[in-house]
């Protein structure tokens, strides 16, 4: 069943046929070089941009079976997302209540239980914390004192989202209506700036339906297969792009995913080095959007 992306009428989320409504301004915007290459401006985006909304985790294909997990640094926040034994999907950091260190030491994979590597805490697949050896165990036993933190979830068009702050409402895109075939990773040495600018950019108008959902989200539909592209920052020079395929042939997506990576890799040469994105309306309206974070942190 086809899924057409409507133009809404926040500013955030655009149908690429409505350019022309998008209004340029001449107010400066205070993207920078060292925004893209220091780790300053970073830290504001975890703050203004990662921590104020519902940020996209994963598919919830990728966490598919009770026990499966995925562990990811979104936006500098360590997150875990699980589905536990009664087939609840969670999301919680992944931070052990004794030092703060991973519980989840690896991206993915199976399993009955987390257990810290560093001194054996371990707890359930709810995050609810079951022991720890005699010589490290909590002072505090009351229940719940030394869970996992847990954050608000929430399952929609198939992809699994979070939020750091509570809040009552965001910007989801729309059900896929394809079956779930599977996520590419991709690993790329850039800034997430410039992988969203790329997408951003890189898109024609031979694609009516084409949606941006601040601020990681870009959907699009070839034929019947839907691609969710999710950027991931994971630090201020490492991005992993997650490209989930919905009613289509995965392998088919895989060329297209390296050449994004050879792209914001060689932009991101190219912003080191003092050259601005390329203009498009939706290149300036994130810039705006980022401007507006930057401003707010202030």
């Amino acid at each position: 069943m086809a899924t057409s992306f409507g133009t809404r009428s926040e500013k955030i989320v655009y149908n690429i046929a409505s350019f022309g409504q998008i209004v340029l301004t001449s107010r400066r915007v205070r993207i920078q070089t060292t925004d893209y290459i220091q780790g300053e401006a970073f830290q504001t985006e975890k703050r203004t941009v990662f921590g104020r909304g519902w940020m996209p985790l994963c598919a919830a294909g990728q966490i598919a079976k009770p026990g499966d997990f995925l562990a990811q640094a979104v936006g500098g926040w360590s997150m875990l997302g699980v589905r536990d034994t009664d087939g609840a999907v969670r999301v919680l950091r992944n931070a052990c209540r004794h030092q703060n260190m991973p519980v989840a030491g690896q991206p993915s994979g199976h399993c009955e239980s987390f257990r810290c590597r560093f001194h054996g805490w371990t707890y359930d697949l709810q995050g609810r914390f079951l022991s720890a050896p005699p010589a490290v165990a909590p002072a505090d036993t009351s229940p719940g004192a030394t869970d996992l933190l847990s954050l608000p979830v929430r399952q929609m068009a198939d992809l699994v989202f979070f939020t750091v702050e509570e809040v009552s409402s965001g910007f989801f895109p729309p059900d896929p209506g394809q079956p779930y075939s599977g996520t590419i990773v991709t690993d790329i040495a850039c800034n997430w700036k410039v992988c969203l600018e790329h997408l951003l950019g890189s898109q024609g108008t031979s694609e009516p339906e084409f949606a941006w959902f601040w601020p990681v989200l870009v959907v699009r539909r070839s034929g019947s297969v839907v691609l969710v592209e999710q950027v991931v920052p994971h630090t201020f020079l490492r991005t992993k792009l997650f490209t989930h395929v919905f009613g289509g042939a995965v392998e088919a997506q895989k060329f297209s995913a390296a050449m994004t990576k050879e792209a914001c890799e060689r932009q991101q040469v190219e912003r080191a080095n003092g050259t601005p994105a390329q203009g498009s309306a939706l290149v300036a309206q994130f810039h705006r959007q980022l401007d507006e974070a930057y401003s707010g942190s202030s």
